[in-house]
């Protein structure tokens, strides 16, 4: 973290984060303190995630839509000497601010952290947001070997919802399925099941590649190798 700025109007502080390291950047955590003048500590921490954003550029290759997403993220990474703004909303009355980057993942699939819990909540993510494609994936398989079924992107669309209900309503102790995932992919099912024109088939075996694709760029970067920081 190179400088931060906080607007009382707004009640907001904005931290300037640079990549001071030779490697471009997937991910990293802040942890932050803040003081406010009736004594009041807030301690919490954002975690910024740049593997799935790198993912989504990937899957926008050779699209309408890839110049302006381009324009917007780049390839998805942090790169060597690039600076990000983070801002954080405050309540009134800061009277000081704190914060620490204690966990950089890199694209080399390494990782430094002062910070070992927020490191592994990291790490759980990304492996549950695999996880979430993979099965998603599944299921949309197996509604394609379907001969006989004329809308699988529906079939698909209603197994997958009923996962997350279901997962919604269990108590879980680890992060294994990521539902904000799975919803995203119940909506663009949705969204080709209801295009009047399309070809159902053809487009779900496309949504799958695409799927396999993302699992394959996003999976590695769920196994870190630390190197830096308390073991």
């Amino acid at each position: 973290m190179q400088t931060w700025h906080y607007d009382s109007q707004a009640n907001t502080v904005t931290l300037q984060i640079v990549n001071a390291s030779h490697k471009d950047i997937t991910g990293y955590n802040i942890s932050i303190m803040e003081t406010y003048a009736d004594g009041h500590v807030n301690s919490h921490e954002l975690l910024c995630e740049y593997a799935g954003r790198m993912v989504f550029v990937q899957e926008v290759k050779g699209t309408a839509d890839e110049a302006d997403i381009r324009k917007q993220f780049g390839d998805g990474l942090f790169h060597h000497g690039e600076s990000r703004n983070e801002i954080i909303g405050v309540q009134p009355g800061l009277q000081n601010f704190e914060a620490v980057v204690d966990v950089v993942a890199y694209t080399d699939q390494t990782a430094e952290a002062t910070n070992n819990d927020a490191l592994q909540r990291l790490l759980e993510e990304r492996k549950a947001s695999a996880a979430s494609t993979r099965m998603a994936n599944e299921i949309i398989q197996a509604a394609l070997a379907d001969p006989n079924d004329a809308d699988p992107a529906a079939t698909a669309a209603k197994e997958i919802q009923d996962r997350i209900t279901v997962w919604k309503a269990q108590k879980h102790t680890t992060v294994d399925f990521e539902p904000g995932v799975a919803k995203g992919v119940v909506d663009e099912l949705r969204a080709m099941s209801n295009h009047p024109n399309a070809n159902k088939r053809e487009a779900l075996q496309q949504y799958v590649a695409r799927g396999d694709a993302r699992v394959a760029t996003l999976s590695p970067h769920a196994e870190l190798t630390k190197i830096g920081g308390p073991q």
